[in-house]
């Protein structure tokens, strides 16, 4: 289909609304009195565990709760510490001060490694790119003190940097393994695009990180990380907050009454199909639009992604959006980035559908940048995929 050459200005202002909206959420929740209880506090009491007891223990989630309960006041859930022992080595340092100061320490951080990974995959910024800053799904993340800003920035770091450095990108990449399962979707997608040595720099930086964290905790930590995770992920299909939240193929079956078994033999065809369409677009030509579907693909490969995992989709949506500027919009992309970009408001209402929606939504978009790959790209567009 024709691009439509109309130059959208009341996209800027679509963009802009719901973001303010979640940031002033997490700007509220920074001005409350007192250390109130995010996901960050999981990470910052292990790490001040850790600096009492071997990261073995800090594993023992009836001892770790008690700890918890300690420095604050909890929702009625059980907060185990369910990342790997290679986590464990980012998080130690952020023991050593308060909680609040902590919690803008890693916001800050996260926020800036995602900025720079933004300019990596995009090139130079442009006052557009500034939303990034307060997506939803940034305002999400810096609200719950999560990982999503890190994991996204590696993502878009990595895969700025795969054509000119290739080893670089798989070393960068690796570092996925902190958050294990957006790992696995990126080597699917290596080996798939014909990338190898980057996929064996991967590998190769993921094993020196764990093996830096068996020399600094011991195999009991890994011993007892596998434990609790074997229980924590038989609870998964069980859990309504992570239910609530995701975003996955896997979650949105589960939530349309499908089995366990069912939802994850639909998540692996999904990821099957992912691969298959990536593929054919990379033999088409490395291009910019190749980039933006690796970013979307990824949330559609993993079985456990949720909204504060999603602002690399909302990186996805910019670079889409800056394309439809300058070569014209498709039918559909403006309302496919619309709706990507305000999946976590979605998120945050109640009902079953939710999930469903999210995996719908991505998809679509996923569907829209494959098109706008296979399109005959114009000078705009050639110029965007070259940044």
């Amino acid at each position: 289909m024709t691009p439509h050459n109309r130059s959208p200005t009341f996209l800027p202002w679509l963009l802009l609304l719901p973001s303010l909206l979640v940031s002033g959420a997490y700007l509220y929740f920074l001005a409350g009195s007192g250390d109130r209880f995010n996901d960050f506090s999981v990470f910052w009491a292990a790490a001040l565990d850790l600096r009492q007891h071997s990261l073995a223990q800090v594993y023992d989630a009836t001892a770790f709760q008690q700890f918890l309960q300690a420095r604050f006041t909890l929702p009625p859930l059980p907060h185990p510490f369910v990342y790997p022992p290679c986590t464990a080595l980012l998080f130690a340092p952020f023991g050593l001060l308060p909680f609040r100061g902590s919690l803008l320490l890693w916001n800050g951080l996260s926020l800036a490694l995602y900025l720079a990974g933004l300019r990596q995959a995009a090139g130079p910024f442009t006052p557009r790119s500034l939303l990034a800053a307060i997506a939803p799904a940034t305002a999400a993340c810096l609200l719950f003190g999560q990982t999503g800003l890190l994991i996204g920035g590696l993502a878009l770091l990595g895969l700025g940097w795969l054509e000119r450095r290739p080893l670089l990108s798989g070393a960068v990449l690796g570092l996925l393994v902190l958050k294990p399962q957006m790992l696995l979707p990126f080597l699917l997608i290596l080996a798939a695009l014909g990338r190898y040595r980057t996929a064996a720099a991967a590998v190769a930086a993921a094993l020196a990180l764990c093996m830096l964290s068996l020399l600094c905790f011991g195999f009991d930590a890994w011993a007892a990380w596998l434990a609790q995770l074997h229980e924590f992920s038989g609870d998964v299909s069980q859990s309504a907050a992570h239910r609530l939240y995701g975003v996955s193929v896997y979650f949105a079956l589960l939530d349309l009454g499908a089995g366990a078994r069912l939802a994850l033999c639909a998540q692996l065809a999904a990821l099957a199909a992912v691969l298959w369409s990536l593929r054919g677009a990379a033999r088409r030509g490395w291009s910019g639009s190749v980039l933006i579907a690796c970013l979307v693909g990824s949330f559609l490969m993993t079985s456990y992604a949720v909204l504060y995992d999603l602002p690399a989709v909302a990186a996805a949506c910019l670079m889409l959006a800056e394309a439809g500027r300058r070569s014209g919009f498709r039918d559909g992309e403006l309302a496919a980035i619309a709706a990507a970009w305000c999946l976590p408001l979605l998120l945050f209402l109640p009902g079953p559908w939710t999930a469903p929606a999210a995996a719908l939504v991505l998809a679509a978009l996923l569907l829209l940048i494959l098109r706008r790959g296979a399109a005959p790209a114009s000078s705009g567009e050639a110029e965007a995929g070259a940044a």
